[in-house]
């Protein structure tokens, strides 16, 4: 249901494995990416994360009337769903930086699920979709929030609005995308990038993380400046600092220790 592979360097790699069903994410599936993500967040020899999916789909969407069994009342449906959306919520919450690496189309819970993640490297021909409204319901698992922060207010209204799927290159003239590939490379790109992030010190990567998450929370401009300064000071006080600048002077590679 849920492959974890440990690669090198400490890279997490998740693969929804449900390619006959197009990785439908159940009420299943996602308790074990809650469980994934809960992992690697005790795991500090975890330094970055993948997420991908077997077959031709990223994730084909929720079956919502199966999540929803046997809830009679909106309050019992609403109990349900919010357990549910702790899959998109631990994983966006991870202070590792992840990588979506999505093989095909992302669909409702399945774009939700990229938009989750840090960085989103498509395949050309994925396709992404929010048909929520087309079904009769209102969006949930935060689409509508990550839509309209990541790709903005219009970008949002037309995915929403309209239900329509848009193509690889649209996502990324969209920036829902930050890479748009060939299939074949897809899975290439995604370890090249997390092996890159992984390189890097874990603590002030963890930081910048953090950093970023209070800025697309809305916080001030100086609230953000204060968290940086703060950081930047801790940072430059580092042995890992100390390497950085001696292997920019030696042109030569760092080699980091997260001290």
């Amino acid at each position: 249901m849920l492959i974890q592979e440990r690669l090198a360097g400490g890279v997490l790699r998740l693969t929804l494995n449900r390619p006959q069903q197009r990785n439908a994410l159940t009420s299943d599936l996602a308790g074990a990416l809650r469980e994934a993500a809960a992992g690697a967040r005790s795991d500090p020899s975890i330094r970055a994360l993948i997420v991908t999916g077997a077959g031709a789909a990223f994730c084909a969407g929720a079956d919502l009337g199966a999540l929803t069994a046997g809830a009679e009342t909106p309050a019992q449906r609403r109990a349900l769903l919010s357990d549910y959306y702790r899959a998109f919520l631990d994983l966006r919450d991870l202070p590792v930086p992840t990588i979506a690496a999505v093989n095909g189309p992302a669909i409702g819970a399945g774009l939700n699920l990229a938009l989750s993640c840090d960085l989103r490297v498509l395949a050309g021909d994925a396709r992404l979709a929010a048909p929520f409204l087309r079904l009769g319901i209102h969006p949930g698992g935060g689409c509508s929030w990550l839509l309209t922060r990541i790709a903005g207010t219009s970008a949002a209204r037309e995915l929403l609005l309209l239900g329509q799927p848009v193509s690889a290159q649209r996502a990324f003239d969209l920036g829902l995308a930050n890479r748009v590939v060939a299939g074949p490379e897809l899975a290439a790109v995604a370890l090249e990038w997390a092996t890159s992030i992984a390189a890097l010190p874990r603590p002030v990567v963890v930081d910048l993380k953090r950093t970023l998450s209070l800025a697309e929370a809305g916080a001030s401009f100086e609230a953000t400046l204060a968290c940086e300064s703060a950081a930047q000071a801790e940072s430059m006080a580092s042995r890992d600092a100390a390497e950085g600048w001696a292997a920019f002077r030696e042109r030569r590679e760092p080699r980091f220790e997260d001290r």
